[in-house]
């Protein structure tokens, strides 16, 4: 068991398409028998009771009494493990592990591993989710997003050819620094709409390949290994695989039609010297910011909030350039990405090639068989 001291600063999420976890079992022993009320209230380690137990988002936690019992049903949200049972470092529907947990500012967090324990406590407030601002409502902010999302949208090359786009794929490759060394990663992406995505990676290091997919589909999420073994992705997994997904330009416009939809202008600004039209838009798990170039209405960047490659939450930037004709859009070709204003090699991609309305084999959006055991 590993229990930390009070008074660890906190505040009130992927990285890039983390790899999805399986499906935990559907009740799992929270924080060894612990009585979380306890260690809470008391900073003590109790044990609880089997007679005691209350089953709650997927563990099963126990009380030494039938008082602290009572106080967990009044109020589960206080003594539960917080971030629906993420790593609380990596987030994203990166399973934790419940018997690894600490305390911090009166919340219990657990983690998928020793080394993520030990960042998180020595600076929790890198990793944890931020509030929301809340949208805009005033009606002449809603009025100028939705014009300015009209804008963007001509600016790709207008809506009759943006809707008719019926896939979207690119490709880019990286050279990416890591402990180990260098590690080149080609990536390869189609969407298939209105609401499919593959996504295949291969990563080559000293002369080794290791290969990888993901794959979403209103059936449901997978990442299948190298070897063929498929893990289905739990609800977290999914959501931050589909919000990463769906940041990109087409498949973010092209949901401009949705009734959960939303827009609205927050602003002019200055972005890496241009000056642009700002509009934020939500939708499900998308929560961004476009950046309308104020002179050629094309779309200049995009903001989000999101984790850096040590999974650390903070603003990212992404700066479109090299814009090019592809079938009646115009698309960018690179995107320079910053990490709290930082340069950020992880996003900043050139792509190899861009394809719209390619033939699609329907297969690759089968649902795959066989899971991990």
């Amino acid at each position: 068991m590993k229990f930390q001291a009070f008074g660890m600063a906190a505040l009130a999420v992927a990285a890039i398409s983390i790899p999805a976890t399986a499906q935990e079992p559907a009740a799992r022993q929270a924080l060894d028998g612990i009585d979380p009320v306890v260690l809470i209230q008391q900073g003590k380690e109790a044990f609880g009771k089997p007679e005691f137990s209350v089953e709650r988002a997927g563990f099963q936690y126990q009380f030494s009494s039938a008082e602290t019992k009572a106080a967990f049903e009044r109020e589960p949200a206080r003594y539960e493990i917080q971030l629906n049972g993420s790593c609380a470092r990596m987030g994203g529907g990166v399973g934790g592990n419940p018997s690894d947990y600490a305390v911090v500012e009166g919340k219990i967090y657990i983690f998928g591993s020793d080394d993520c324990h030990k960042r998180f406590v020595a600076a929790p407030a890198k990793f944890l989710p931020r509030p929301v601002p809340p949208m805009p409502t005033a009606a002449s902010a809603i009025e100028q997003g939705r014009a300015l999302v009209d804008r963007a949208v001509a600016g790709l090359g207008g809506s009759a050819t943006l809707d008719s786009v019926t896939s979207y794929a690119e490709a880019f490759s990286q050279i990416q620094k890591r402990p180990a060394g260098d590690v080149a990663v080609t990536t390869n992406t189609v969407w298939r709409f209105p609401d499919a995505v593959r996504s295949e990676r291969v990563m080559a290091m000293q002369g080794q390949q290791q290969a990888s997919t993901t794959l979403l589909t209103p059936q449901g999420g997978w990442f299948i290994g190298g070897n063929g073994r498929v893990y289905p992705q739990n609800p977290g997994s999914r959501a931050t695989n589909r919000q990463e997904f769906s940041r990109q330009l087409i498949p973010l416009l092209r949901t401009r039609h949705d009734p959960s939809f939303k827009a609205a202008a927050v602003g002019r600004t200055i972005v890496d010297g241009t000056q642009v039209d700002q509009v934020r838009i939500q939708n499900g798990v998308v929560d961004v910011t476009l950046g309308i170039d104020a002179k050629t209405s094309r779309v200049h960047s995009l903001a989000f909030t999101g984790r850096n490659a040590e999974a650390e939450i903070g603003d990212y930037t992404l700066i479109f350039g090299d814009y090019r004709q592809v079938n009646g859009l115009t698309l960018p070709f690179v995107v320079r990405a910053l990490f709290d204003g930082a340069p950020d090699s992880l996003r900043t991609v050139k792509f190899d090639n861009i394809k719209i309305n390619a033939p699609v084999d329907p297969a690759l959006f089968e649902a795959p068989k066989g899971d991990a055991k």
